[in-house]
């Protein structure tokens, strides 16, 4: 599966590169490369975009210019979507289209919060010492099936990348074009960019740290709506929002 992916991928320059040797951070030459472990539900995902416009390319671009139409908010929207359009929401938070991420997030609030208080969305600032995985030998070893290869992202564009290897679109998780329109506004912002891959994961690596506790929340509250999975690793999403200010490594990942 592995060259059977880096086959579609013949429009960019990947890689191969043995798990062993897998380091982080991993040596940049000229450009960023994204760590891709393949899989065969990866594999079949970008198979069926291939046949989607007739060429795995074809349909990239396509999905690349609706997802520039999209704003951090229109993708946000859509991560959340599987709850909030199956709920029913006070007049207040609708139509959905025209909420802003704040509000997208007092719905989300009020939704998890109808029956009890939850402690986790908690927002008081704790200290925390917590680590989320980096792309190593050891991370990439757990979850290999057929190796890995380096694929080489466009220069500027790397939020990109969820469109071209495009996971995602299953369960809860978001659709590529969706998560590439995220990446995007983080990467304008924090200078997020994605450094690996695997069928149910994104580890992205910060540029900047946010650096007031407010913009900590703001921006740990809208990790929340694009992957709700975000907070398993921490008790509350003050603490997370604690470990944005200290930490660059971001990750996510879905069932």
């Amino acid at each position: 599966m592995n060259q059977d992916m880096r086959s579609l991928l013949r429009d960019y320059e990947t890689t191969p590169v043995e798990i062993n040797e897998i380091t982080y951070p991993a040596p940049q030459n000229a450009g960023h490369s994204l760590l891709v472990i393949p899989s065969e539900n990866l594999l079949e995902m970008m198979e069926e975009t291939a046949e989607e416009e007739g060429s795995f390319n074809a349909t990239v671009q396509n999905n690349i210019a609706e997802s520039a139409q999209l704003t951090l908010a229109d993708g946000l929207r859509r991560s959340i979507a599987w709850l909030l359009e199956y709920n029913e929401l006070p007049a207040e938070y609708q139509p959905l289209e025209k909420l802003s991420t704040d509000q997208l997030y007092a719905a989300y609030r009020l939704l998890q919060e109808s029956e009890e208080p939850l402690d986790m969305l908690d927002e008081e600032m704790v200290a925390t010492e917590h680590h989320l995985p980096v792309p190593d030998a050891n991370w990439a070893e757990y979850r290999q099936e057929d190796g890995a290869f380096w694929l080489k992202l466009p220069q500027g564009r790397e939020y990109e990348a969820p469109i071209i290897i495009p996971m995602g679109g299953y369960n809860e998780c978001p659709m590529p074009e969706v998560q590439s329109a995220v990446f995007r506004a983080w990467q304008q912002q924090y200078d997020a960019l994605p450094i690996a891959v695997s069928e149910s994961t994104w580890i992205l690596r910060a540029g900047r740290r946010p650096e007031t506790d407010a913009d900590a929340l703001m921006l740990a509250r809208q990790h929340l709506l694009f992957c709700p999975y975000v907070l398993e690793s921490f008790d509350t999403l003050g603490e997370y929002a604690s470990y944005l200010k200290q930490q660059d490594i971001w990750y996510f990942w879905w069932d």
